[in-house]
């Protein structure tokens, strides 16, 4: 089987200072594609760095090497409202910034994000307006490059729903959804030009039953699959530092949950992939 993780963080802690060991394991086990994530400067920088070092990665030889899509994305995270990276002062010159580390390395780098709304934590709520005006800067700039939108929503649905329904002519992929069945068909019901929705470990969890009735309204076609690597460890694994390699479970749990064969499964995610990154 070909598998891909689509949203995954080997540019933060603490994969980024064993990257190769990491991708050493998820090549070894087969798989093929993945993208690295997240959202600031500092992890910008490393997933372009990342990508552009994979190709010279020892103990790789060059038939395995040409099946390998690895990738990145840039943008700015909603916590970053919160840790002071992003600023009433400086918003815009760092989606200045942002559009200008995209023109420099545009070869690398597959989509914006991931952003969005985040009001989880105690407090976050209180940088809710600049989330906003943060999330609605980098949807314009993606829209501007013609780049799907990578996006994440924690707690405040309808708030990043409000933004996302003036933005239904792009693509759009709903990282890690955290949600129900009713939140799904709102977003279908926007008739985004081309909706995918994601899903990893969290889906099977004791408290996340309407992730999976979630996951049952979601056609084939709209569906990814991410391991949200280093969070969310697999149940098989959980209390390990979660890792691209074990993006063959979450398959494995779709398609049982699913009933559909695991091969079929993995040829429809290969699709999608493939079509959101433009491979």
């Amino acid at each position: 089987m070909r598998l891909y993780d689509s949203h995954t963080h080997l540019n933060t802690d603490p994969l980024f200072d064993d990257r190769q060991w990491y991708f050493h394991a998820f090549i070894d086990h087969g798989w093929v594609g993945l993208v690295n994530s997240w959202a600031n400067d500092v992890y910008n920088t490393r997933g372009i760095a990342i990508t552009k070092s994979v190709e010279g990665l020892s103990g790789w030889d060059v038939e395995k090497w040409q099946n390998i899509f690895v990738k990145s994305t840039i943008g700015y995270h909603p916590w970053c409202c919160d840790d002071g990276e992003i600023t009433e002062e400086n918003i815009q010159q760092k989606m200045i910034d942002l559009e200008i580390l995209y023109e420099t390395h545009k070869e690398y780098i597959v989509a914006i994000g991931e952003c969005g709304i985040d009001t989880y934590f105690p407090g976050s709520e209180n940088s809710l307006p600049l989330q906003k005006q943060l999330f609605a800067l980098q949807c314009d700039l993606a829209q501007k490059l013609k780049l799907p939108l990578m996006v994440h929503i924690r707690k405040d649905f309808t708030t990043a729903f409000d933004i996302l329904k003036n933005y239904r002519d792009m693509v759009i992929y709903i990282h890690c959804r955290g949600f129900g069945p009713n939140e799904i068909k709102r977003l279908q019901d926007l008739n985004i030009k081309k909706l995918f929705i994601g899903f990893c470990w969290n889906i099977t969890y004791k408290n996340a039953q309407n992730l999976r009735e979630s996951l049952a309204k979601v056609p084939l076609d709209q569906l990814l699959l991410e391991t949200d690597a280093p969070r969310l460890s697999p149940q098989v694994v959980r209390g390990t530092v979660n890792t691209p390699a074990n993006v063959q479970y979450i398959y494995e749990f779709v398609a049982e949950y699913l009933k559909i064969d695991i091969e079929v499964l993995a040829r429809q995610i290969e699709n999608n992939f493939n079509s959101i990154y433009k491979i």
